[in-house]
């Protein structure tokens, strides 16, 4: 096969030389091609073109092959020369059916490589690129100017490092399409193979997978703020029930070294820690903690788990068990000491506030600015009947007062009637109401705060009784 190439350009070759040439990475000049098919088989070839000029001619034999190649210096035109073993068709058909099986299966394995999206490259013992296919010449290609690209090609990935065949992410700048080099990054895992005393890489694309790792790594970084931020201690323990994650607030909790908890304890170390720390209910006995721990592990897996826990230091935490994927569970614990003082104050507030009404003689009754009983005292429950413990929240104006109207004279049905519009309207009134057993009620309205009705009842025939006033008898209707 002879070749003449002026410059990048082939000027001519013969058949066979095209046909050769032909089977070159695809994208590249005619040199460029060439050079791709010969360095690897003959190393030194660069080297001699460089000096062909002043050496005049040049003789290359294959690496380990029987092939030569000739070069001769004409006044700028080189000729090339490639002699190689032609096999002999006349040695027999069987020879000549299995080179045909070998030139398709080659074929096929240039198309291969040719097509393959990842870049794949071969370098010689200096480290040089001796053989690339076409996913590494278009990076080469977006990174340097078509007239600057030479042979070898150059170096894009350093060597990957540690056992061989074990992948090594690298960055490169993969160009921005007119050979400035100034693009955007892109990320490989490269992996070298040794191959019949060859090295072999492949560079794995990994942008996507560079993409999931740095939005995880942004959002775990905007959780473990959020979380160090959080009053409510935070725990997670792993399927093994191994402590895997918490936030500032647990260890101010429970009073926890953070090298304790830095050591991945277990769900069964750090309840024990709290137990010694009474950080924790104080058991009756180990029987009963055991009891404990069990249930507390059982229902934080199947998110049922909450509990109080009153320490006994005085502290009131809330703590709340749920399932975590593969196995895990969180633990969430809030002090709501706070929380508990202003409710116990506030029931002892309202148990006072009901003791006082209890002890007033008259009977007082409060109904919400929605119009539903909210209030009464002993004295009410005592005249008309009713539990308040049953009828608070229940009960509305027409209810109590379809019951008033029930135990009153029939010619007090109008005044009871007017009583509960008055009481809708939120005025201030007052009435007599007879009852059925002769007693007669002095009734008074008065709005209170918040949008409620007060209706106090009060005793008009003791009243008289007691300034000596006879009181008249009760009308039977």
């Amino acid at each position: 096969m002879v070749f003449l190439f002026d410059g990048e350009h082939l000027v001519d070759a013969t058949p066979d030389g095209r046909r050769f040439l032909a089977g070159g990475p695809k994208g590249l000049t005619d040199w460029q091609r060439f050079c791709a098919l010969i360095v690897p088989r003959f190393p030194g070839f660069p080297e001699r073109m460089e000096r062909l000029p002043k050496d005049g001619s040049a003789l290359l034999t294959e690496a380990g092959g029987e092939a030569q190649l000739t070069a001769t210096w004409l006044d700028g035109v080189i000729r090339l020369t490639l002699q190689m073993p032609r096999f002999d068709e006349d040695a027999g058909l069987t020879d000549a059916q299995s080179l045909a099986a070998l030139t398709a299966e080659l074929a096929t394995l240039r198309d291969v490589v040719e097509a393959m999206p990842t870049p794949a490259w071969q370098q010689d013992d200096k480290g040089g690129v001796a053989w690339a296919n076409s996913a590494y010449l278009d990076i080469v290609r977006s990174r340097h100017d078509a007239g600057q690209i030479v042979w070898p090609l150059p170096v894009l990935f350093s060597q990957p490092k540690g056992e061989p065949g074990s992948p090594h992410r690298q960055v490169i700048d993969a160009g921005s399409g007119s050979g400035t080099g100034t693009g955007r990054d892109r990320w490989f895992d490269c992996v070298a193979v040794e191959a019949h005393g060859a090295s072999l890489h492949f560079a794995l694309p990994a942008d996507a997978t560079v993409r999931a790792e740095t939005a995880l790594r942004n959002f775990v970084q905007t959780l473990t703020k959020t979380f160090a931020e959080l009053p409510i201690g935070l725990a997670v323990f792993n399927r093994r029930r191994e402590l895997v994650l918490f936030n500032p607030a647990m260890s101010e909790l429970f009073n926890l070294e953070p090298e304790f908890l830095t050591g991945r304890p277990t769900l069964l170390n750090v309840l024990d820690r709290l137990r010694e720390t009474r950080m924790m209910p104080e058991p009756k006995n180990y029987r009963s903690w055991r009891e404990q721990i069990l249930r507390l592990e059982r229902d934080a897996s199947d998110g049922v788990y909450s509990d109080t826990w009153t320490l006994p230091g005085g502290q009131v935490y809330r703590v709340t068990g749920r399932p975590h994927p593969d196995g895990a569970v969180a633990f969430l614990f809030e002090d709501i000491s706070t929380e508990m003082s202003m409710t116990r104050r506030f029931r002892g507030e309202i148990e006072t506030g009901q003791a006082v009404i209890d002890s007033l003689p008259e009977a007082i009754v409060v109904f919400s600015s929605a119009g539903v009983l909210t209030l009464s005292n002993s004295a009410y429950a005592e005249l008309w009947g009713e539990d308040p413990r049953l009828v608070m929240g229940t009960t509305d104006i027409a209810g109590a007062t379809a019951k008033w109207q029930a135990q009153c004279l029939l010619t007090q049905s109008e005044a009871a009637a007017d009583l509960s519009h008055r009481i809708r309207q939120r005025e201030a009134w007052s009435c007599e109401l007879i009852r059925r057993d002769g007693r007669r009620l002095d009734c008074f309205l008065k709005p209170v705060a918040g949008g409620c009705m007060m209706v106090e009842f009060r005793d008009a025939t003791q009243a008289d009784a007691a300034g000596a006033h006879p009181v008249p008898r009760a009308s039977t209707g």
